[in-house]
């Protein structure tokens, strides 16, 4: 691996930096006390609990502050929450405009840039939910953008290649929420810095008629010369790709309700729609706030199970890479459904039994735990790779963008309402997310077609029943 390569490498990590931190950061912020306290999510008259979560009686050992909710607190959680989300939308429906237009290297750097700007907006935030909703916003703008043009982006060229705790009685402290917030300006200024060095995507090149800089550019990601074989050879497959793209001609958004595409066009919207609704991110976005109402202490809720479940989501991606061509689409998202309508139904179980003691808690956790494992590997990247491969050429591109749209749409109805639900039914929220799997086993078993393997001809027929 050169250099230049080792750079691709890095600043894409860089990229999946920017919105997994923006996820997990406001995870933990939530469950701070001076979050909450600053924001009149809750009140404090300067009472405290036991390390149990009791009130103080005597001169038992002060561990946490008593905190009162607010009414309105489940709709302000709901409304900063899912602001990143709404932005992301945006951003996302900007994003193809954009990279056409000036690049996708220029747009993913200026998309750092806006990004860092956002977080400095959430750490300077002033005693308002509407400034910290606004920063969000426009974290997710750029979140939304790039997350469309990151993975073009490296695809094209690759294609060319422990402090003591203080005592809880003590002045509320707003540092470390704003520094959480404010971290966030470390991997966005990364981002922008690497991309500078960063050369233009060799496809967009030759699509803009600039063949001659394009070679230049895949000679330096192969370390070769403009002559060599290799990036002679590279370069006509990608001018083939884009004299096929222009063949193919213009499209527009009606083509994709054509009797020849409109099913696909549903299978992908209905497929991003309901991998919101498997519940992963009411998990992802409030699990603090979840194990807290099983019973854990703060210091469980909030830092050892968090970590762990993370895991649970890295490691679990791993059996979806085999699992996605090895078993097919179709049968991860079946598969998926009936396990993850399973483990919330149990997770609902256990939760009614949780004042018997710790191990149905434990037992509750679990459930969790296993329910993420059973979306990471199905649904969790199969609706991606279908939308990319099903849509023929003229209006892949759209078609796609309708997916990602659905998703971003139904992330921030979820992430919206996730706090009222919580709030009014506790843990029967599991049962509503559990009907929801139910549907989308459904949807699976009996409307999506599976195209491992199909050509678009061979999807063409399939999608039309002349198959």
């Amino acid at each position: 691996m050169n250099s230049s390569q080792f750079l691709v490498v890095l600043t894409a990590s860089f990229g999946g930096l920017l919105f997994g931190y923006e996820v997990g950061v406001m995870n933990v912020v939530l469950v701070m006390d001076a979050f909450r306290i600053f924001f009149r999510f809750f009140s404090w008259n300067g009472d405290a609990l036991d390390e149990k979560g009791n009130d103080i009686k005597g001169n038992e050992e002060k561990m946490y502050r008593k905190l009162e909710e607010a009414e309105n607190k489940a709709t302000l959680e709901g409304v900063i929450t899912s602001s990143f989300v709404l932005g992301a939308l945006c951003g996302a429906l900007m994003a193809t405009y954009l990279g056409e237009k000036y690049g996708r290297q220029r747009t993913i750097m200026i998309g750092a840039c806006i990004f860092t700007c956002g977080a400095i907006i959430q750490g300077l935030s002033v005693r308002s939910w509407v400034m910290i909703a606004i920063g969000r916003l426009i974290t997710g703008l750029s979140i939304g953008c790039n997350g469309v043009l990151c993975p073009t982006y490296i695809s094209e060229v690759a294609k060319g290649l422990g402090t003591p705790r203080k005592d809880v009685w003590e002045e509320v402290s707003n540092f470390e929420w704003r520094f959480a917030l404010l971290f966030q300006v470390v991997p966005g200024l990364g981002l922008a810095t690497l991309m500078c060095f960063l050369p233009k995507s060799p496809r967009w090149l030759c699509s803009k008629d600039r063949d001659e800089d394009a070679v230049q550019v895949i000679a330096k990601l192969n370390a070769a010369s403009t002559s060599d074989e290799l990036a002679q050879s590279e370069l006509k497959a990608i001018q083939g790709d884009v004299a096929a793209t222009r063949a193919a001609g213009s499209s527009s958004f009606g083509e994709l309700f054509s009797p020849v595409i409109r099913r696909r066009t549903f299978i992908t919207f209905l497929m991003q729609l309901f991998q919101q609704w498997t519940g992963i991110n009411v998990i992802m976005y409030y699990q603090s706030q979840i194990y807290n109402e099983i019973g854990f202490t703060k210091f469980m809720s909030t830092i050892v199970l968090p970590i762990i479940n993370n895991f649970v989501n890295f490691i679990s991606t791993f059996p979806g890479m085999w699992g996605i061509e090895r078993l097919g689409r179709k049968t991860l998202l079946v598969i998926g459904s009936l396990m993850m309508m399973v483990f919330h139904i149990s997770t609902w179980a256990f939760s009614t039994q949780t004042d018997k003691g710790k191990l149905w808690q434990y037992l509750t956790v679990a459930s969790i735990f296993l329910m993420v494992f059973s979306f990471t590997w199905t649904w969790g990247p199969v609706p991606w790779v279908y939308q990319a491969e099903v849509f023929p050429l003229c209006v892949r591109v759209k078609g796609s963008a309708v997916g990602t749209v659905s998703n971003f749409l139904n992330n921030w109805i979820i992430a919206f309402v996730g706090p009222a639900l919580m709030k009014a039914w506790s843990t029967k929220t599991f049962l509503l997310l559990a009907a929801a799997c139910l549907l989308a086993w459904i949807y699976s078993q009996f409307y999506v077609i599976e195209c491992k393997g199909l050509s678009i001809d061979e999807i063409d027929a399939k999608m039309t029943g002349k198959a």
